[in-house]
């Protein structure tokens, strides 16, 4: 019976061997230069919510109204993430019941105070009240991701135009980007 043990372990012992050496035998380890890493993130920009007591000291008979808003864009803060930055599609989505005419400035700024890139839409304004959904998306050229990179703020404008009547309603805006890195040289 030992002798059976015996020779049953040192057929096991062989087996696990050569299994184990024929897995690594075609792995070449010097392929690692060769491996590229493409993560996708969705990452936030701005969000608002404006409605009509964020006009009630304006003149309406002034023609054109602004509201803006700035942010720090902290995921272009990383010189890492912005050198292997290769793909941002920017997605806004605005639900508004406002019955003037509207239009979103979107405006990338470096740290100096100077645009590099803007984002300019026209949003659907509301002849009832009800709520009027524009939906905006655009996927940058390889020079506007260059421009966008050197950016710290995004500085967003909401132009409302009066005509003279009464301004009534509600808008909220939310935005994101969507970008891709490619790493390698890992």
């Amino acid at each position: 019976m030992k002798y059976f043990q015996r020779c049953l372990s040192v057929v096991v012992l062989i087996t696990a061997f050569s299994i184990c050496a024929s897995c690594v035998s075609d792995v070449d380890f010097d392929q690692t230069q060769d491996i590229i890493l493409s993560p996708t993130v969705d990452a936030s920009l701005i969000f608002f919510t404006i409605d009509t007591s964020d006009f009630e000291s304006v003149d309406t008979e002034e023609t054109v109204l602004a509201v803006r808003d700035t942010t720090r864009l902290e995921f272009l803060n990383d010189d890492f993430i912005r050198e292997n930055l290769k793909e941002v599609i920017l997605d806004f989505q605005v639900d508004n019941t406002f019955g003037q005419s509207l239009v979103n400035r979107a405006a990338f700024i470096n740290s100096g105070g100077q645009e590099q890139f803007v984002v300019f839409f026209e949003i659907a304004s509301s002849v009832d009240g009800s709520v009027q959904r524009t939906e905006f998306t655009q996927e940058l050229s390889e020079d506007d991701i260059q421009a966008i990179s050197n950016s710290r703020f995004l500085a967003n404008e909401v132009i409302l135009t009066t005509n003279g009547a009464s301004i009534n309603g509600e808008l909220s805006l939310q935005s994101k980007a969507i970008y891709s890195l490619e790493f390698t040289d890992l």
